[in-house]
């Protein structure tokens, strides 16, 4: 079970919210490309995929414009590590195709799942290449 004494994400470079940072910025961190399942947590929980997860955020594929600069809060479902609660911020948008976000706060544990499951699916991606 999660404790929920959030903490501050690791931060990356800010960029605009029509576009995502180019290059080098965009890319801080190491990214698996899913789909994973999650979840908005509002007044009602609502089924997300999420695609290029991070230690510092993620990219949900959409229909619904998002507008950049909204705080939410998600839950997501990670293989062989369970579901996982982070805040995050919304960065830029795609219309009709979805919306990036940046993790601001997680738990320890949570931070420490979602390393744990990027690097095992980092290395399963170089096994099958």
């Amino acid at each position: 079970v999660e404790s929920r004494a959030f903490r501050k994400a690791p931060m990356s470079n800010e960029h605009s919210p029509e576009q995502p940072a180019s290059g080098e910025d965009r890319r801080h961190y190491t990214r698996v490309i899913g789909p994973f399942d999650g979840r908005r947590i509002d007044e009602l929980e609502t089924p997300l995929r999420i695609y290029d997860l991070s230690e510092g955020g993620c990219f949900i594929n959409s229909l619904h414009d998002q507008q950049p600069d909204v705080t939410v809060m998600l839950r997501i479902e990670l293989p062989k590590e369970g579901w996982i609660t982070v805040k995050a911020r919304t960065l830029y948008r795609k219309p009709d195709f979805g919306f990036g976000l940046r993790f601001l706060e997680m738990t320890d544990e949570a931070a420490a799942r979602l390393k744990r499951t990027i690097r095992r699916l980092k290395m399963i991606e170089q096994f099958a290449h």
